[in-house]
């Protein structure tokens, strides 16, 4: 700890983060404390989390993967002392501009809010995907202890009672720095999660806790129109939000959504026909 640092601690969730995880950690340097709560990696994740100065604690949850339970276990578990916790992913960096911001919340007597919403800069191919993703994307990363805990499954948001902020510097998303193996590994668990909600929405006939009311809207709209997801998301992004602007790196991005809605779209059809006792 230097006489400099927040009175923030930074929470990483990681599994097998060995490529990314130095980065991100040293983008946090000026955080009382930085823990990294790991799934179980089989590679040099906690080495390098241990090399950096990170906290290190293992919890490995039962499949499916919750980041939202991942990230309440760490609030419990992890003998937290700050009044504030920033969590950051293992892809992701704190910019300069950002990082000015949490000092000034950390330090501001009498903080009228519970949690603040971050926006990331997406970076793929080292472009700035602004148009494509709709920046700025908003996202729960920051809390004051005690106030706030998160919801939501794969999709998490913020469950408190408190209000909550949003700060306007992004911090810095490379959304693709593992490769292309790793991007189908994730999504396919992604998909996997999606499709048991859409089922369970079909058979409940409710939205389900989406966090905001734009957003329960949003989803339930999506839900009903699950079929078409693969096409209507691929030409929101590539074209309603004016993406291919963005250049041909959006274009890869957005077919690769396309993949990912086509895997949720089969696997909810399997699922039907598997409750049906009809053959995959």
């Amino acid at each position: 700890m230097t006489t400099n640092t927040a009175d923030i601690t930074a929470i990483v969730l990681t599994k097998n983060e060995e490529l990314t995880l130095a980065r991100a950690l040293e983008s946090l340097s000026f955080c009382r404390r930085t823990i990294v709560v790991d799934s179980g990696s089989t590679d040099r994740t906690v080495a390098v989390a241990e090399e950096k100065g990170a906290d290190v604690y293992t919890h490995v949850q039962p499949p499916p993967f919750r980041i939202d339970a991942q990230r309440n276990w760490a609030l419990d578990s992890c003998a937290i002392r700050t009044q504030w916790v920033l969590f950051l992913d293992a892809d992701e960096v704190v910019t300069a501009a950002l990082q000015d911001s949490l000092r000034k919340i950390a330090t501001t007597p009498g903080e009228p809010h519970a949690a603040y919403e971050l926006t990331p800069r997406y970076l793929f191919w080292g472009t700035w995907l602004k148009r494509t993703l709709g920046y700025p994307n908003w996202h729960p990363r920051l809390l004051r202890l005690g106030a706030a805990r998160f919801a939501g499954g794969v999709w998490e948001h913020f469950d408190t009672q408190g209000h909550v902020g949003r700060i306007h510097e992004p911090y810095d998303h490379f959304a693709n720095c593992k490769g292309m193996d790793d991007w189908i590994a994730r999504h396919v668990r992604y998909a996997s999660w999606d499709a048991e909600m859409q089922c369970s929405l079909m058979t409940s006939g409710r939205a389900g806790n989406y966090g905001t009311v734009r957003k329960a809207r949003l989803r339930a709209l999506a839900a009903r129109l699950w079929r078409w997801r693969p096409l209507a998301r691929f030409l929101y992004m590539y074209v309603y939000r004016l993406g291919f602007l963005d250049g041909m790196a959006a274009l890869h991005f957005c077919r690769r959504y396309f993949i990912y809605d086509t895997m949720f779209v089969q696997m909810v059809i399997e699922k039907q026909r598997a409750a049906k006792g009809l053959p995959l």
